[in-house]
């Protein structure tokens, strides 16, 4: 056979085999998935205040705390988002430090999303997870499951079964959308009452972690927890007329009236709101754990941010308390019940109230030039990595309805 015969006419080129089994259109270019549109009010810089100098200054602090060689995983609780932006974020924080995190939580998504959405979601998550892992910045034992944070109040839940296989938290972030008196539909457990499982689960702690709380704070959003956070203080008051006196003084009241003075305040929005409901967070904490009679701990306010997210008044709350275990505490058979539990320190009370005097109210914080430069190269840096439309997130900036901002 000649050479041309072989080569099909072409003397001196190879026969074409893959041509002739894939053909000879070239293939269509690769499509670039287009980069993300949709904001919510995280993705604001105001946001990214609470990220840099709450989540990653204390976290940060709770790993430098720790002896080198116990330093290697951070174990997280979390309710992201598909883009695990807290993640993301913490992850980068960490780096110095050698620390991968190893996190484990919920998210459901929203009952009425629709399908495509949740599947465009679940590409997202598993994008975000793998970029992580193959970074080196998280564990292969990080996990979020498809269930709501409140199921693992019920103890007969799958999320609570799940949780029971973990084991403690460094760090338990509750960074809810809603308010913490908020139960899904068809279903009696509430925001608190998972918190409430999840401070027993942490009861085997040895060494302290940080509780983050975010939620929504109105009068007419108190819910079934008011009872609770109004009782903590109120009994508080009763044991140590000092308290009282701190109480008043911090919502500009009178020992005299302070009974009118805490209803009006729990009545309606403001400071004096803000600064009730914070303290009945951090009182229900110290009841629990100082009512814990071998397992207690002592509780420290860290910090307490507030801001605008839906109305003309502050409405949401990011807290950050700091647990320090106490170790196992034997009492002696002689006690009985004399023994329960220490008393409430009253020193331990009346830090708090102090702290609230640093409330920070972070509406006005991005008039400051360095703070708002950090917050929004922080924000651009995230949803840059996170494959958002930079562009689109600067006009939906423009235009916000709380707080509009030129980039």
């Amino acid at each position: 056979m000649s050479n041309t015969a072989a080569n099909g006419g072409d003397e001196g080129l190879a026969p074409d085999y893959l041509g002739g089994v894939y053909g000879e259109t070239p293939p269509p270019p690769l499509v670039r998935r287009a980069k993300k549109t949709d904001f919510a009010p995280w993705h604001h810089p105001v946001k990214q205040i609470v990220r840099d100098y709450q989540w990653g200054a204390l976290t940060e602090k709770l790993v430098q705390s720790r002896k080198e060689d116990a330093r290697g995983i951070l174990r997280y609780f979390t309710l992201p988002g598909a883009d695990l932006l807290d993640v993301r974020y913490l992850s980068k924080k960490l780096e110095a430090h050698n620390s991968k995190i190893e996190y484990f939580g919920f998210n459901q998504g929203q009952p009425d999303e629709d399908p495509a959405d949740a599947e465009a979601e679940k590409g997202t998550y598993f994008s975000a997870e793998s970029a992580l892992r193959q970074a080196g910045k998280t564990t292969g034992n990080a996990v979020v499951l498809p269930d709501r944070l409140e199921d693992i109040a019920n103890p007969n839940s799958q999320a609570a079964n799940r949780l029971r296989q973990q084991g403690v938290f460094d760090v338990i972030n509750i960074d809810a959308c809603n308010h913490l008196g908020f139960s899904p539909e068809g279903r009696t457990q509430s925001l608190f009452d998972a918190m409430g499982t999840l401070l027993a689960h942490q009861l085997r702690a040895e060494k302290p972690w940080l509780l983050f709380v975010t939620t929504r704070v109105a009068p007419d959003l108190l819910g079934t927890p008011a009872i609770t956070l109004q009782s903590a203080i109120n009994d508080n008051i009763k044991l140590h007329p000092d308290f009282g006196g701190a109480v008043a003084q911090c919502i500009k009241g009178n020992i005299q009236t302070l009974a009118g003075d805490l209803n009006k305040s729990w009545g309606q929005n403001g400071e004096s709101f803000l600064k009730m409901f914070v303290l009945g967070v951090a009182k229900y904490l110290l009841q629990f754990f100082h009512g814990q009679p071998n397992l207690q701990a002592k509780v420290e306010l860290a910090s307490a941010y507030a801001y605008r997210v839906y109305g003309d008044e502050p409405d949401m709350l990011s807290l950050a308390f700091r647990v320090s275990p106490s170790g196992l505490k034997v009492h002696p058979h002689t006690a009985g019940t004399a023994v329960v539990g220490d008393n409430l320190e009253l020193g331990a009370a009346l830090a708090v109230v102090e702290r609230l005097s640093k409330l920070w109210l972070l509406d006005g914080s991005l008039d400051d030039e360095q703070v708002k430069s950090d917050a929004v190269l922080g924000t651009h840096d995230l949803l840059d990595a996170a494959d958002y439309d930079i562009a689109a997130w600067e006009a939906w900036l423009k235009i916000h309805k709380i707080r509009p901002m030129e980039i």
